[in-house]
């Protein structure tokens, strides 16, 4: 399938901004209102009507969880190994992996993702009208927003993911209607500052989002719409920025690259630290860009290196080359 260079380039751009607030970054509070809501929104994007509910529940399942398993070990050993190397003790605790934090604390986006996936195939393929899985999808993420408001947590990031549901309904619409590519200046422009407005009025009133925990905002209706303006503008903005060959290369590369970045960022945090005997919890706004920098390149050489020599198993080529092996072993 050939990709699409504008939701690369938002990819890009979204992944960059995900590394530096987890840092001491300026604007904190108002990238939080729109980051995760637009990963969950380019997923949706991608959603694939043609296959079915097993189908789309398995794709994602070995696109989402085994990765996580794969990238959950190495970057946890990389951790120890490191923290070992600066004569530090570190330990390592399985629950970590159901409710992941430290080097790998980033990776929950691994099981949310998975779960807003499942809701969403099982909306979509049962009550197939657009108007019936937009309604449903908002149904699910109040259902999220509830659990959020009585503090109800449940395991692997459940409640998250039900709260970022219409974010991925979000993301489906905008490309079964071809919403952005449609857009001419006109209606850029008038769709561009309506989500501006709707941004700024979020800023305002101090509207605070944190996906991961859940902690949604209590203006539900004003986080709904301004995140989703947010998402508007972002992809307005990477449109015109492919006007612009080496930055838009650049951003794309970064986007198509997303998920090595994602979860190597946080591990090249700890490692800037130990090499500068710097406190992660007390960084100066100077550090964390600087650390953010230091990030985006050794992510991207690390993940690189890590996908040409130790790449993730396939586990239906290990099935098959086992099940051979003891075949001919028996024989």
């Amino acid at each position: 399938m050939q990709r699409n260079k504008i939701i690369d380039i938002a990819k890009g751009i979204g992944i960059m901004l995900v590394v530096y607030t987890h840092t001491k970054c300026y604007a904190h509070d108002a990238i939080y209102i729109f980051i995760m809501p637009l990963f969950f929104a380019l997923s949706g994007y991608f959603f694939n009507e043609g296959r079915t509910i097993k189908e789309n529940i398995k794709n994602k399942f070995n696109s989402l969880i085994i990765p996580y398993i794969f990238y959950f070990l190495l970057v946890q050993s990389l951790f120890i190994l490191v923290h070992k190397f600066f004569y530090q003790d570190i330990y390592f605790a399985w629950g970590m992996f159901f409710k992941p934090y430290w080097a790998v604390g980033p990776m929950w986006f691994f099981w949310g993702l998975f779960f807003t996936s499942v809701f969403f195939t099982l909306i979509a393929k049962i009550f197939k009208k657009t108007y019936l899985i937009i309604l449903l999808s908002l149904i699910f993420s109040i259902g999220g927003y509830l659990l959020s408001l009585y503090k109800i947590q449940i395991p692997l990031y459940i409640d998250s993911a039900l709260s970022m549901t219409i974010f991925y309904a979000f993301g489906y619409l905008l490309k079964k209607f071809n919403v952005v590519e449609k857009l001419n200046t006109k209606t850029s422009i008038i769709v561009g500052v309506s989500s501006l407005i709707l941004y700024s009025l979020a800023i305002v009133f101090q509207i605070v989002n944190n996906t991961k925990p859940n902690e949604v905002p209590q203006n539900y209706p004003l986080f709904l719409l301004a995140a989703m303006g947010a998402i508007m503008i972002f992809l307005i903005v990477c449109r015109y920025i492919m006007r612009f060959k080496f930055l838009s290369s650049l951003l794309s590369f970064y986007g198509k690259e997303s998920l090595i970045i994602f979860v190597f960022h946080v591990f090249t945090f700890y490692l800037f630290c130990l090499l500068f005997n710097l406190d992660i919890k007390n960084l100066t706004y100077l550090q964390g860009f600087l650390i953010t920098i230091f990030a985006l390149i050794l992510s991207m050489i690390i993940g690189l290196l890590q996908m040409k020599y130790l790449p993730i198993p396939n586990l239906k080529q290990m099935y098959r080359y086992l099940k051979e092996t003891l075949k001919t072993s028996l024989k």
